[in-house]
């Protein structure tokens, strides 16, 4: 696919994308700790991008 006019590059803002620690399970369980949080993209041509998220004062930022 061209390039549309006006399309810019992907920024992720100076901002917290996710806060907290703990994730619900699905089911009736007690939550689990998060370790690892991730940004995923997925490309026009089946490629996939993983950005690590990391954890600061709380939240989850982009590096």
């Amino acid at each position: 696919m061209a390039e549309l006019p006006g399309e810019d590059v992907l920024v992720l803002p100076p901002m917290p994308l996710a806060t907290g620690r703990l994730l619900e399970p699905e089911d009736d369980g007690p939550p689990v700790r998060i370790t690892k949080l991730e940004f995923v993209i997925s490309t026009e041509d089946g490629g996939e991008l993983r950005i690590p998220l990391v954890h600061r004062h709380g939240a989850w930022w982009a590096p």
